[in-house]
């Protein structure tokens, strides 16, 4: 089975194409494209400027992680004395903590102030404006519908070794799976599936069967207005790690045979509901 939007290392490991090129079918127009690399240079310029200069932000990484794991550590030891006699056996460690919490702290608030400054120009607000009306144009140009769902699907880096399909890390990933956002929506013959760089077009008549995988998958992040253990989502049981990981324990494959060859569409969990409701296939 070949994944959709997985990256085949397999005979290439510089390789960075996407599977799923031959379901294709638009493109943004140059001049859109264009505009979009020039709105999002600017918002991510805005953004660098929101942010503390990379030497704080490690600072407050590290002081954050050293401080945490010390705390910890002197609770941990705490099940047997009492709190004077663990500051009268590690009084050091008590400082230390506590320094780099402070610091973790003061950082963390200069970081919420100096964002809250810049974000509340009216020059950065302008920024963003353009870029939201710019992404509403390329999706307009690709002809998907204002009312899409948007969803998240699996992409992630994989080789195949005696026919399966063992997901691997490439450089300094945080999680073996990416979970981009695309538009999905179908009509009488297509389920399509869009992001701003085009639209794919998957024949409804290819689609075979929505398969349950019980394995334990970490994905890189949190793309929703609502938490991950709230709402809708909160059945789904997903946790979150100290590095901005989500926590998953399944997740889904949409099967289907286009032009003899078997192809997978890797979904998390707390999408299933819009893919079934797409496509009217219930999870095996």
């Amino acid at each position: 089975m070949k994944p959709f939007f997985g990256i085949d290392l397999t005979t290439n490991k510089k390789n960075e194409q996407l599977n799923g090129m031959e379901f294709l079918l638009v493109q943004p127009s140059p001049a859109m494209t264009q505009a979009f690399e020039r709105a999002s240079q600017k918002a991510n310029e805005t953004t660098n400027r929101a942010q503390l200069p990379p030497v704080l932000r490690i600072a407050q990484w590290i002081s954050g992680a050293v401080g945490g794991m010390i705390a910890v550590g002197i609770l941990r030891g705490m099940g047997s004395v009492t709190l004077q006699e663990a500051y009268q056996n590690a009084g050091a460690l008590f400082w230390i903590a506590g320094g780099c919490l402070l610091i973790w702290t003061i950082l963390k608030l200069a970081s919420i102030h100096k964002a809250k400054t810049v974000m509340e120009k009216d020059e950065s607000t302008q920024t963003f404006s353009n870029l939201e009306g710019v992404c509403k144009a390329i999706y307009s140009e690709l002809g998907v519908p204002a009312d899409a769902k948007e969803v998240d699907i699996l992409s992630f880096f994989y080789k195949v070794k005696d026919g399966n399909i063992k997901v691997c890390e490439k450089g300094m990933q945080i999680a073996q799976y990416l979970n981009p956002i695309f538009k999905v929506f179908t009509d009488s013959e297509n389920l399509y599936i869009a992001n701003l760089e085009g639209k794919y077009a998957i024949p409804l008549s290819s689609l075979v069967s929505i398969r349950t995988v019980k394995k334990h998958i970490r994905i890189a992040g949190w793309n929703k207005d609502e938490e991950y253990n709230k709402g809708i989502y909160k059945q789904h049981k997903l946790t979150l790690d100290q590095y901005g990981c989500i926590h998953c324990k399944c997740y889904y494959i949409l099967e289907l045979n286009h032009n003899g060859e078997s192809w997978g569409i890797y979904i998390p969990p707390y999408e299933l509901p819009a893919f079934e409701a797409l496509t009217g296939l219930k999870a095996e």
